[in-house]
């Protein structure tokens, strides 16, 4: 039971348990208050979190960084629903690396932020909204009383539209020479 809890909360957690978690992953600037832009941006950032498997194969198709690679979270701010002695167990059975706690692989959490440039996270979201962009043409052209949309394109329209802000946030943080990274709550 143990490790299946912690498989089902690993970075390649499939479309529905994210749905079902309400899993939301959201940018935090270094500097700024870790809900600060979660707060005051709009979205409510579970789109990019229920199509993350899709959009690293994306990623990994058009050969850029996938988005996963951004997301980290200390013990602290971890979504893991486990308690203390709980996370003590994953760290006893777990690997330390270069600050990161590992689990059968698996990223669990970092002991101090890890923080990503913004220059390589825009690499990576602007290739991401061009692919889906190149998706979605004909969706563009319709006026928006004429939109029926399949769940399908639903998907890829709310993480266009998240990895659009996200792009946003990125430019502030690359203007303001701060870092960034992505964080997960559950």
């Amino acid at each position: 039971m143990f490790q299946l809890a912690l498989m089902s909360c690993s970075r390649s957690i499939c479309k529905q348990q994210y749905q079902i978690m309400g899993v939301q992953l959201f940018p935090v600037l270094e500097g700024y208050e870790r809900d600060y832009l979660f707060i005051h941006r709009s979205g409510d950032w579970k789109s990019v979190a229920s199509m993350l498997e899709e959009l690293d194969g994306i990623a990994e198709q058009i050969e850029i960084e996938p988005i996963s690679e951004f997301i980290n979270c200390t013990r602290s701010e971890s979504p893991l629903p486990f308690d203390d002695e709980e996370l003590e167990e994953f760290e006893q059975l777990g690997e330390l690396i270069d600050g990161v706690w590992y689990y059968e692989g698996r990223e669990l959490w970092s002991i101090e932020p890890q923080w990503s440039l913004p220059e390589q996270g825009l690499k990576t979201v602007r290739a991401l909204i061009h692919h889906l962009r190149s998706l979605l043409p004909e969706w563009d052209l319709l006026s928006s009383d004429d939109r029926e949309l399949d769940e399908d394109t639903e998907d890829y329209q709310g993480a266009l539209s998240e990895l659009e802000e996200l792009e946003s946030v990125l430019i502030k943080a690359q203007n303001e020479g701060k870092r960034f990274r992505i964080c997960l709550s559950g």
